[in-house]
This record gives structure tokens, sequence and C-alpha cells, in this order.
């Protein structure tokens, strides 16, 4: 199964791709793909559609910035009000994941080796491929 992850942020969303063995679930690679920046929604979701079909993906998988406590924040909010946008633009079907410390994880990743202005460039869609191969992880194996 062919994956899109979306780091999504109001001024830059980085996108993983990656693939999940169907024959054993819960097996995967997810690698940074790109980052978007300064779009609107609606070209942001034309955009991740767009790419979702040239890739032949079968799930877009959204990061869900949800507080540590699991509660809504303003920016889980603002990500729905995407997700939905994005749902009017795709027939691929769409999950949301939690993203907790994605970022941050993908920000002490990158610390010592970059300048600042290539880690931003970077750490969008290395979170995206975290929250991507996390959600590859969880996935169930045959037979559990």
């Amino acid at each position: 199964m062919r994956l899109i992850a979306v780091d999504f942020g109001t001024k830059r969303t980085g996108i993983a791709l990656g693939e999940s063995r169907t024959a054993d679930p819960g097996s995967g690679l997810a690698l940074p793909f790109e980052m978007f920046e300064n779009l609107t929604d609606a070209q942001l979701a034309q955009a991740i559609a767009d790419l979702a079909r040239r890739e032949a993906v079968d799930q877009i998988v959204v990061g869900l910035p949800l507080n540590a406590d699991g509660s809504v924040s303003q920016q889980t909010k603002r990500t729905e009000q995407f997700i939905s946008v994005l749902m009017g633009t795709t027939v691929t079907p769409i999950v949301r994941y939690s993203e907790y410390l994605s970022s941050h994880d993908a920000e002490s990743k990158l610390a010592g080796h970059y300048t600042r202005m290539q880690k931003r460039q970077r750490v969008d869609a290395l979170a995206a491929a975290r929250i991507l191969q996390d959600y590859i992880d969880g996935l169930p194996r045959e037979g559990t």
C-alpha cells in the first residue's frame, strides 16, 4: 500500500511518501518527499491530491497535532479545517494520526548538521516521514 503523510502547517507543510508491505502490514519505509510553502488551503489540497494521483497513493495520513494529554489545540482545529478542504479535493482515503513530538524529533535529528535555513527546508518533510513511519509501524500484522 502506497501512502502519503502530511505534516500540515500554516506556513510550511511537509510531505512524506512511503509504502507498507501488503503481505506484512506493520513493516515498510517512509521517506521525506517534499515541502510546500505559502499555499492557501485550496492550493495545498490540490497539490496533495495531484501528488496522490501521480504516485498512485492508496491512503493519505494527516498528522493531527494533539496536546500531550490528547486534548485538542488551536492547531488541531486548524488542521481539521484543512482536512475538510482536502476531503473535498481528493477521493483518496484520508486518515488522521497523532503527530505528537514529530517536529521536535525531526529538529533534534537535524541539529548541528545544517544551517537554520537548511533545517527549515527539511524539518517539515522529515516530521511527515516520522508520522508516516509511526503509522506504518502501528499497522496490524497478519495473525495479530
